[in-house]
């Protein structure tokens, strides 16, 4: 990130203990002094954040990594921080509350304003990765008989305390949802206009139990800046806001890119875990990969005969077994990113299968083809390189229908297609290359196997 503040300049006037100049030099963006809060040693977060004014240190604060948000309040709970705390959004609360220590939580709770409380206890009942859990109840409501005039002296009246006011959500007296009306609506029609008549009755919506990734998608498809969240009563309790679902994106494909490399997804960053948990995220793949491999061996020592009587067999397995993993792992790429944004679905499995098995063909064709004349260069001997050129055509063949083929089948079953991570898909088609190498090889070289 590009600061407009000086970071070099704040850390001498840290060192220099010159926090009256300090504190004018902190002008920017909220999200920049956050990314600056975290750039600094541990000692000197607090002090930066004590020189900020209360309403701009509560949009700091909410820009910050929840574990730095926990470092700040566990260095110290006096009022102010409480007060920030309690002035944060109540989902942006619930998702701080949900991380710090049970020590850190019970000095809030005894200091927080009862109504506070209350409103983060409520998102805290909700399922983790849910609606409900990132919903904020923080919103505008109106009454369909309500006039625009009447409309716009209640959005003065509560709007500032609320996440948004773009889009004003329709209710009856039982809280049920019965449409929604842009406040650009409100803003352009007469004052004597009733708000039923301008609301857009068939409101998108979502129930409290939905899973985050669900509400993402539906952000994202209708281009909303928030939806509303309703509970099994289909009143509306709440909204999510899109800044909250760009969040929940990046955490979803950071967790998806650590699945595929067969990587664990850690709860903190890879600074703050420790070596220990570094460890036992990694250790459960590596020691299935590990089994896996053994195979490879296996099937080497299997066919000592063929490779002792022609060594030069070995010289290909390299980079056959390489281009094989490759083009699985292309494959099975394409196909769990499509399943996980909504682009592949499973009902078009044979038809996606059909097309990568005839682009695994395709590729197959022409690397076999230079294979071939490769091998012919290296060793000049037509028979060996015919079979280095057969095995690429069907090794690519088969590792793009195997890199297709299990994405589909573990989400059918009902797991996530990033648990069929690379490394995985590779191992797997490194192990179906050379058998398929030593029976092409076996067959046109008279070797009985």
């Amino acid at each position: 990130m590009e600061f407009t503040v000086d970071r070099e300049l704040i850390e001498r006037q840290l060192e220099d203990r010159d926090y009256h100049v300090l504190k004018e030099s902190l002008q920017g963006h909220p999200a920049e002094i956050a990314e600056l809060i975290t750039l600094l040693s541990p000692e000197h977060r607090p002090i930066i954040f004590r020189l900020l004014g209360k309403d701009n240190a509560v949009e700091v604060f909410e820009h910050l990594e929840s574990t730095t948000q926990s470092e700040i309040l566990s260095g110290f709970q006096d009022a102010r921080i409480i007060g920030i705390v309690d002035a944060m959004s109540p989902d942006d609360r619930a998702r701080l509350i949900d991380e710090l220590p049970a020590v850190v939580v019970k000095t809030l709770r005894q200091r927080m304003t009862p109504q506070e409380w209350h409103a983060t206890s409520v998102l805290l009942g909700y399922q983790e990765n849910t609606a409900g859990r990132i919903m904020t109840p923080e919103f505008v409501d109106l009454q369909d008989h309500m006039t625009v005039e009447e409309s716009l002296k209640r959005i003065k009246r509560i709007g500032k305390d609320r996440e948004t006011i773009y889009y004003l959500y329709v209710i009856d007296e039982t809280r049920h949802l019965l449409g929604v009306v842009s406040l650009r609506k409100i803003v352009l029609s007469e004052t004597d206009v009733m708000v039923r008549d301008i609301m857009d009755t068939v409101a998108v919506k979502v129930s409290t139990d939905d899973d985050q990734e669900a509400v993402a998608k539906i952000i994202q498809d209708y281009d909303f800046l928030a939806v509303p969240v309703v509970d099994k009563e289909d009143r509306l309790v709440g909204i999510v806001t899109v800044d909250d679902i760009i969040d929940i994106i990046e955490e979803e494909a950071t967790e998806d890119i650590l699945k595929g490399s067969g990587v664990a997804a850690a709860e903190k960053s890879y600074f703050e875990s420790s070596l220990l948990n570094n460890f036992r995220r990694r250790i459960g793949w590596m020691v299935l990969l590990l089994m896996l491999n053994t195979l490879t061996g296996s099937i080497i020592l299997g066919h000592k005969k063929l490779i002792e009587g022609i060594v030069v067999l070995s010289a290909f397995i390299p980079i056959l077994i390489g281009s094989g993993g490759n083009a699985g792992a292309q494959s099975s790429t394409l196909v769990i990113r499509g399943l996980a944004v909504g682009d592949i679905d499973v009902k078009n499995a044979f038809r996606i299968l059909l097309r990568e098995f005839m682009l695994g063909i395709s590729i197959g064709l022409l690397l076999g083809i230079v294979a071939t004349l490769w091998a012919y260069w290296l060793q000049n001997d037509w028979t060996i390189s015919f079979v280095v050129g057969m095995s690429f055509l069907f090794v690519i063949t088969v590792a793009t229908t195997i890199g297709t083929f299990l994405p589909f089948v573990v989400k059918i079953i009902g797991f996530d297609p990033a648990l069929i991570a690379t490394p995985l898909i590779t191992t797997t088609i490194d192990v179906t290359a050379l058998l398929i190498y030593f029976m092409i090889a076996g067959k046109l070289l008279g070797f009985n196997l």
